[in-house]
């Protein structure tokens, strides 16, 4: 018993929400309510609660209720938006409860809250991680399947892997999202009118599968849209309207007004709308002190913060979702302080944040004035919410621009026809750019939230017709078929070329903008030394723009672009224009790089680039400013790769050479300097064939300390990571922090690369993967120590006996392929002299880990090579043999379960493994004096597909990934920490 009660959760939420200098927070009555229910063990289907009501704090009652009362809450809980976010609230603010829970101390409620949630030999009482395009995070991004977690990210992200089909995650851990998204999961789906094709898969998905009910996912949707009906919908009440700070919020003074663009002709339509946009800013810039423009495309964003940024240069920021995360995260650095609600003051002078889409969802902005494009319904709310958040301004003005000339665009018909339906509440004021700006009338629309409120349940009561008008024409989601899902569950080998595409799932039927992947390094010379210095460092997410291909390609061959695009996932595609020969001035497109892995660089034309590519560009060809996505740009771009890798559970790793001091030096050239130095004694050392990693990593620690600013950031130990903590800092912290760091020369390009410690398990994905570790490893001790581990998770997350014994079994022989005397030849360097001799100890030495470096491929295929163990060959093939003939038939354990979760415990084998011929096929094994008659040249168990069916179907095909991830972390969790069994 850890002493918490229901009465701490006023404590609990002003802990998480304090804030140096401010009067303790406490939740709003709709909050309260909200656990009440929850504990009483009923989530609602959908929270009904205005912008700028805290719902995000969601996630309080959620972490919460789950230390009250384990049974009430799923271990993971997932928060979904459908929008590219530029700033994340809701991953800070889970953020800030798990740093509560981390320093709390034992006797606080928050301390009480983090005993409640630790399990017996975890680390950490929550994890919280940020899934979504532009972030490389570690695949390892949950270490525990009964670790309580926060997950922030989008439909396309979250949905993917929901659907056995990870966005940018490796077939073979596929399964392993599957289950973690799939099972023991609180699914909160935020705006749900955004995200009505995901919410219908999600709902036909579970309806058609055998997962027990009891770890299927809960699903919640939130919406401020008062027109939500059904049983089980938690709404705000009159002691929400009462309440002294949620009140203010509900009534905060906001006021729209209707401008019509006039004068403006199909060609000069364009630029005269974002003269008026840019001039109302201009206008309100008098008396507003921060001023937002929101535009319905990236385009118009950008010609609009051009505009501004000509008059009042240092004071505006544009915020797109087609910016490189690192340039964001800058950026945010710059400039969040100045315009987050929660602001001590204002800032002295006016400052403009032209945006796009990406500012509706997730982000604590509170501007005191607005210029907005015309949209559908939806959207505008959300806009207003960024208005006068909390209700702090006397009154603050909206200004909705609007021009009958302008396209359907991203909102189609319905922009137009909610625009007719506002101007029959306020008569437009008509206004040609150049004029001065008419006066605002005092009385505007009143579109404060409880007013907005009223009115949309006014039209949705009174008019159907025109309510659905607003709202726009939802896409059709197709039906999911049994057939979608047995194919999506099948993830090695994926039954290509007839996969279903999940998209039409996740946004509905439409024809989809198809994008790319876009980065920029330092390329030099011919086609092999691109290849060569993009080898040098891995491509990171961080440093790429998702563009769509279209305008790549128009860009590459110096066209005009005219594709228009928005900020929305699954967003619908423009028509492309033909293609046609080159004009005058332009040429074939420039070649790029494309990049699928390190072993897998190949440089083309740009007319050859496909959807869904990850494009490297030399940094010379322009495109990209501090900002984002910019085609007009033709200034050399940052090379940002050694600036990437600072957060997560990943390695960080960087080129000690000039792209990272250059890097450095846009942003701390002090800082720079210093490091300049080391490169060059970097330099000499490497001439001289001295390289010394730990020396390096030293060097960097001692630079960082010299600076008491840095000190101030990171703190005394170096230690401190979080959103405030500059990218350069946040790798050269890690590096400095490096226990086991590692130096490489490549050869073919002279670059010298540090990477801080190196991990012990790879990406799952071969022999190598899973045989190597920084010591060497028996093979008993660790079979016996992932059977512990597995059997731990399993009894936490409270599974039936007989599927503990289950899981402890494939746990106990999940490696037991390994006694093949070639694959313990080869964790031995390759020498099968050392091998036998191992095996002739008393007693026998089988090892499991060799003690090779993880990283070095070169080395472990070397060895490979010399002991003849077969290319491609799967030790869990071997394994599963094995496990077969040492399993009882009269036990009542599930034999082919035990097969099959050994059989797929690397992501294989799902279901079928890959075939190989193997020229010396083995066939039995030595297993503790007993022989085992095995034969190695099966590598194909044709038997495999039919026990896949027969297992979904009695387990469900979640609730078989579920059992699958808990021995596939058991492992992962072992190998990581090198756990051995005494």
């Amino acid at each position: 018993m850890t002493g918490l009660h229901r009465r701490d959760f006023a404590a609990f939420y002003a802990h998480v929400h304090a804030t140096p200098g401010s009067d303790p927070r406490e939740p709003f009555p709709w909050q309260e309510d909200l656990l009440d229910h929850v504990l009483a063990g009923e989530w609602p289907e959908l929270i009904d609660v205005p912008t700028g009501l805290g719902k995000t704090s969601v996630l309080d009652i959620a972490i919460f209720a789950a230390a009250l009362n384990r049974d009430s809450v799923p271990r993971r809980c997932f928060f979904v938006v459908d929008r590219r976010l530029i700033v994340d609230e809701a991953y800070r603010h889970a953020s800030r409860i798990r740093d509560v829970l981390a320093d709390a101390s034992a006797d606080s409620v928050a301390g009480k809250v983090a005993a409640a949630l630790l399990v017996e030999h975890d680390e950490e009482p929550l994890e919280v991680t940020r899934m979504r395009g532009g972030v490389t995070w570690s695949w390892r991004w949950l270490e525990r399947p009964d670790r309580q977690a926060i997950v922030v990210g989008t439909v396309d992200q979250i949905g993917s892997r929901f659907l056995f089909r990870g966005y940018g995650v490796g077939d073979q851990l596929r399964p392993i999202d599957a289950a973690l998204v799939g099972t023991d999961s609180l699914i909160i789906v935020d705006e749900a009118h955004l995200s009505r094709p995901f919410l219908t898969t999600l709902s036909d998905a579970m309806a058609q599968d055998t997962t027990p009910p009891e770890v299927k996912p809960v699903v919640v949707t939130m919406t401020a849209s008062p027109t939500a009906q059904g049983p089980r919908v938690h709404r705000i009440s009159n002691a929400d309207q009462d309440h002294p700070v949620a009140g203010k919020r509900l009534r905060a003074s906001k006021t729209a007004h209707l401008v019509e663009v006039t004068g403006v002709t199909k060609k000069n339509n364009d630029q005269q709308v974002v003269a008026a946009l840019a001039q109302w800013a201009d206008h309100l810039s008098h008396t507003n002190p921060v001023i937002g423009v929101i535009s319905n495309t990236v385009a118009r964003a950008r010609a609009v913060f051009e505009h501004l940024h000509g008059t009042y240069p240092g004071r505006c920021m544009l915020l797109t979702g087609r910016i490189r995360p690192v340039d964001r995260d800058y950026l945010l650095l710059e400039w969040y302080d100045r315009i987050k609600a929660d602001r001590p003051c204002d800032p002295e002078e006016p400052v403009f944040v032209v945006a796009t889409q990406t500012v509706e969802v997730g982000a604590n902005i509170d501007f005191t004035a607005l210029v907005t494009e015309s949209a559908s319904l939806p959207p505008l709310i959300q806009r207003f919410g960024r208005l006068n958040r909390l209700g702090s301004a006397p009154a603050a003005p909206a200004v909705i621009v609007h021009s009958a000339l302008d396209s359907e665009g991203v909102y189609g018909e319905a922009r137009q026809a909610t625009w007719q339906w506002l101007s029959t509440l306020q008569t437009p004021a008509a206004f040609r750019p150049g004029t001065h700006p008419p006066s605002l009338p005092e009385e505007g629309l009143d579109v404060s939230p409880a007013a907005l409120r009223r009115l949309t349940a006014a039209v949705f009561e009174q008019d159907r017709k025109t309510w659905k008008q607003l709202q726009g024409t939802e896409p059709y989601t197709p039906y999911l078929s049994p057939a979608h899902l047995n194919a999506w569950t099948r993830t090695s080998p994926i039954p290509s070329p007839n996969d279903p595409s999940p998209a039409p799932f996740l946004h509905g039927l439409q024809r989809e903008v198809p994008n790319v992947s876009l980065a920029w390094r330092e390329l030099a010379g011919d086609e092999q030394a691109w290849r060569h210095a993009l080898e040098v460092l891995p491509l990171m997410a961080e440093e790429s723009i998702e563009v769509p291909l279209l305008a790549v390609r128009q860009w590459l061959s110096g066209q005009q672009i005219t594709t228009r695009f928005a900020d929305v996932e699954g967003e619908p595609s423009p028509d492309e224009p033909p293609r046609t020969a080159a004009s005058p001035g332009e040429g074939a497109p420039r070649p790029v790089a494309r990049y699928s892995s390190r072993e897998s660089i190949e440089v083309i034309g740009g007319d050859a680039i496909r959807p869904g590519d990850r494009i490297v560009v030399p940094a010379s060809y322009g495109g990209c400013d501090a900002f984002g996505w910019n085609p007009t740009y033709r200034h050399a771009v940052r090379d940002i790769g050694d600036l990437c890798g600072g957060n997560g559970k990943r390695r960080a790793s960087v080129r000690l050479g000039p792209t990272l001091t250059t890097a450095i030096t846009a942003h701390d050239p002090s800082l720079a300097s210093a490091l300049k130095e080391l490169v060059q004694s970097v330099e000499r050392d490497r001439q001289a064939e001295q390289l010394n990693a730990g020396a390096y990593c030293r060097q960097i620690e001692q630079i960082l300390r010299t600076r008491p600013d840095i000190i101030e950031v990171l703190g005394t130990g170096l230690d401190h990571d979080g959103d405030d903590v500059p990218p350069h800092l946040a790798v050269l912290r890690r590096l400095a922090l490096a226990k086991k760091p590692k130096v490489d020369e490549h050869l073919a390009s002279g670059t010298v690369v540090l990477t801080s410690d190196i991990t012990s398990y790879g990406e799952d994905d071969s022999a190598q993967s899973s045989s190597t570790a920084r010591t060497p490893m028996r093979l008993d001790d660790h079979q016996r120590t992932v059977q512990k581990r597995a059997e731990e998770f399993a009894r936490n997350l409270r599974l039936p006996a007989p599927l503990v014994q289950a899981v402890g079994l494939a746990a106990l022989w999940h490696d037991e392929g390994k006694r093949d005397e070639r694959f313990q030849a080869m964790l031995h360097g390759g020498d099968r002299w050392a091998a036998a001799a191992a095996e002739a100890e008393d007693p026998p030495r089988i090892l499991a880990k060799s003690g090779m470096n993880p990283l070095d491929r070169q080395l472990f295929r070397a060895a490979q090579q010399r002991a003849g163990y077969p290319a491609g060959m799967r030790h869990e093939a071997l394994s599963a043999q094995i496990a077969n003939a040492l399993l009882d038939n009269t036990t009542a354990i599930n034999r082919d379960l035990v097969v099959h979760l050994i059989a797929a415990h690397h992501g294989y084998n799902r279901p079928l493994l890959k075939p190989v011929t193997d020229p010396a096929p083995v066939t039995s094994i030595q297993r503790h004096g007993q022989k085992i008659e095995v034969d190695s040249a099966r590598s194909i168990d044709w038997s495999a597909p039919q026990r896949l069916t027969t297992l979904t179907s009695r387990y469900g095909r979640w609730g078989l990934a579920r059992l699958e991830a808990i021995v596939r972390l058991a492992d992962i969790w072992c190998s990581a920490r090198e756990e051995a069994d005494a």
